[in-house]
């Protein structure tokens, strides 16, 4: 998608550090996969890809001020993955049709680019072996993803195709990189609105004052503790203006998209809401709010919630979490457990919805993991989630009991 990212393209001289080039990016100018050596700079908030080419190399450089919505950041990051593997002619037999790989197609010997494509069909050979070395001669009939032969069919052999990584998890300066784009976002997003409050509580020539006057005080954030500073102090003017109003809920989310939700049920309780936002990044590229509430301290779980600006974006969340075939465990071994679709709605001004930083320092991999079906692992998570589902459905029949005897107490008082 060529012009999907904006950004300073240099020409440097050839490097002689190919094993630093540890990603592979998918070039928003022909959409071909190259491999790169990526810089994250949080001090200048850029992103540096420089791509491995004969003989000089390239510089893209990626400003985070230059996003504008969350949606291109979550783009940026699924155009990088681990380097993919060249295979050897003895490897032939891991090649099966429906295969999803990466391959060279090109148009000359000097013009190979390397795209995706599902192998279509094999055409399987007996191999030669000369001087020891084995030479594979089977042919792969290749149908593109995208690039220059989208949609068509072309055939090749082993040497030109290398397999994927199937299961890997976001590079940390990707994440850290996304993770800094999308809080900008939310700060721009969330200082607008508390701008439309000011309008509502003040007046109109309150507002144009504050136009004048504060809004020149407004700068692009340097890092991710000063977003935090001026969240706390954005949070600050909407709870007094807040007190200011009245008992009137204030809606501050309303001119910010609808909000959208899955709550969470048996958390550990001391897990913090980074770890959340983390995890479910490094699994769907989406960063979201996530919220532990608070509970009791008898209770053995906490409850939470994540929270997204889009249904795409929520119902690409839910589909992870409520893959059957998968549970999310904590490392002591507690299931997460949805059991509710997600749902549209804003919070009030009592809680607070405010962008904050993730610890780089958190290893979610310690904390949450995904355990498969078929392992014990997901057998002993099935059990205990099952058991905290009976738990809550007796919750809910304890509740409705309560509910009921509240109101024949209160009528039985009416009418004496």
């Amino acid at each position: 998608m060529p012009g999907e990212f904006v950004g300073k393209v240099i020409k440097s001289e050839a490097e002689d550090l190919p094993s630093l080039y540890d990603l592979e990016y998918r070039a928003s100018e022909d959409d071909a996969w190259y491999s790169v050596y990526v810089v994250f700079d949080a001090h200048s908030q850029t992103l540096t890809i420089k791509y491995l080419c004969t003989p000089e190399v390239y510089e893209r450089v990626l400003h985070a001020g230059e996003f504008h919505t969350e949606s291109q950041a979550d783009e940026l990051a699924r155009r990088f993955r681990p380097i993919s593997q060249q295979l050897q002619d003895h490897d032939c037999g891991k090649l099966q049709i429906g295969a999803t790989v990466c391959a060279a197609h090109g148009t000359g010997d000097n013009d190979l680019r390397f795209y995706d494509a599902v192998i279509d069909d094999v055409n399987r050979r007996s191999h030669l072996f000369r001087g020891g070395e084995e030479e594979c001669l089977c042919t792969f009939v290749l149908f593109w993803k995208h690039g220059r032969g989208d949609g068509t069919l072309t055939t090749a052999n082993i040497g030109s195709i290398c397999t994927l990584e199937s299961d890997y998890q976001i590079d940390p300066r990707i994440f850290d990189f996304v993770t800094l784009v999308k809080q900008k976002i939310s700060a721009s997003k969330y200082i607008s609105v508390s701008e439309s409050l000011g309008s509502a509580s003040n007046g109109p020539s309150s507002l144009k004052k504050k136009n004048n006057v504060e809004s020149s005080q407004i700068r692009p954030l340097e890092t991710k503790n000063s977003m935090t500073r001026k969240s706390l102090k954005w949070e600050s003017e909407v709870r007094s203006r807040d007190e200011d109003i009245g008992s009137e809920p204030c809606d501050f989310l309303a001119g910010a998209e609808g909000q959208h939700f899955i709550l969470i049920n048996n958390l550990e309780k001391d897990l913090n809401p980074s770890s959340i936002k983390k995890f479910i990044f490094e699994q769907t590229t989406i960063l979201p709010q996530a919220l532990v509430f608070p509970r009791l301290s008898s209770d053995p779980f906490a409850r939470g919630a994540v929270v997204v600006d889009s249904q795409k974006r929520v119902q690409t969340i839910y589909k992870f979490l409520d893959n059957p075939n998968n549970l999310i465990v904590s490392s002591r071994g507690r299931p997460w457990v949805i059991t509710e679709r997600p749902f549209a709605g804003t919070f009030t001004s009592t809680w607070k919805l405010i962008p904050t930083d993730l610890d780089e320092n958190i290893r979610t991999d310690k904390e949450l993991e995904i355990v498969r079906s078929g392992t014990e692992s997901y057998k002993r998570a099935k059990q205990l989630r099952d058991l905290f589902t009976e738990y809550l459905n007796h919750e809910s029949i304890v509740c409705k009991k309560l509910a009921l005897e509240e109101k024949k107490i209160l009528r039985s008082f009416r009418r004496a």
